[in-house]
């Protein structure tokens, strides 16, 4: 290998055809390769999904030129590091990633709401005249408060009020209040919105900003009836505090595709709880959102190696 070819480092498993793609054109460590290799040194492209990536894995790479994200959510990359290293760093949000984990988002609400996992009990232990008792929530009419509001919020919104008749009301500091209204949503601050939802649906990036925004003071403002899914970081909702309101009523349920350790520890307490559907992070993870987000990072790769500027380029700064 020559001092100027490229050598892409697929850090976590893609969809095959962007992994073909890149092995096609480059020379590439794959994941079962992984860090040990010792092509290492040489590295010059990166593409991950969500390991994360510490300062001193970077350091070993003096070539690295690009840092590519499988995804929209970079909290598992140095940005700043990265930024005075030279390396750009570019991710991959819209289309139909953020389509998967709208449905995703979608798909906890409805199972939370429909009781899925208590139904499917009934049926197998032999419970069936518990039917008779049973009353089910209703997406259709419910109020749908929104925290954040890009791209996967606004597919999110889309489909709870287009396709089912919810309310929607969204809370996001950083879009304007008219583009909230002509999505279909009213705007409120998120005091206004813990109040007055039936179901909340986070979509945010996890920052220091929204690192512990929902703890224990702001689920104490949720409708008792009320249900809450995570579909964006974990670390966002305060998992104890979120365990306290599940426990003690405060709020009717939760769905959670996302932790703040992954894997999460087998003694987690929200595993011992009924009235939660837990998801091991795959909200997005499906054929067609694996597909795009993949051949998104070999589109990214192919224009940083041919001496351009990927349009999610996340840190101008370093070509200027």
């Amino acid at each position: 290998m020559s001092a100027e070819a490229p050598l892409v480092y697929i850090v976590d498993p893609i969809h095959p055809v962007g992994a073909e793609r890149l092995a096609a054109a480059y020379e590439v460590i794959t994941p079962e390769q992984g860090q040990h290799d010792p092509r290492i040194e040489a590295v010059t492209h990166i593409v991950v999904r969500t390991t994360e990536l510490p300062e001193q894995l970077l350091a070993r790479m003096p070539r690295l030129k690009a840092i590519v994200k499988h995804g929209a959510g970079v909290d598992n990359i140095p940005i700043p590091y990265a930024t005075e290293r030279g390396v750009m760093v570019a991710n991959t949000p819209g289309g139909n990633n953020s389509t998967a984990v709208a449905e995703g988002a979608v798909a906890l609400i409805l199972a939370l709401l429909r009781r899925v996992r208590e139904m499917d009990a009934i049926v197998r232990q032999d419970r069936w005249n518990e039917r008779w008792t049973t009353r089910l929530g209703d997406l259709t009419g419910a109020r749908v408060g929104l925290i954040g509001f890009g791209r996967i919020a606004r597919c999110t919104a889309k489909i709870c009020g287009q396709g089912f008749g919810a309310e929607l009301g969204a809370y996001d500091p950083v879009v304007a209040a008219a583009d909230i209204t002509a999505a279909g949503a009213t705007p409120m601050t998120l005091d206004e919105l813990l109040a007055w939802a039936d179901v909340i649906s986070i979509h945010v990036p996890l920052t220091e900003g929204t690192r512990n925004l929902i703890g224990a003071p702001e689920l104490a403002k949720m409708r008792a009836s009320a249900i809450i899914v995570n579909c964006s970081r974990g670390g966002i909702i305060n998992e104890a505090a979120l365990t306290d309101a599940l426990t003690s009523g405060a709020i009717a349920g939760a769905g959670v595709d996302v932790f703040e350790v992954e894997p999460p520890p087998a003694d987690h307490p929200l595993f011992a709880l009924q009235n939660v559907v837990l998801a091991p992070h795959v909200a997005g993870v499906t054929e067609s959102g694996m597909k795009g987000m993949a051949i998104a990072c070999a589109d990214a790769i192919d224009t940083i190696v041919a001496g351009g500027r990927p349009a999610t380029l996340l840190n101008p700064e370093v070509v200027q």
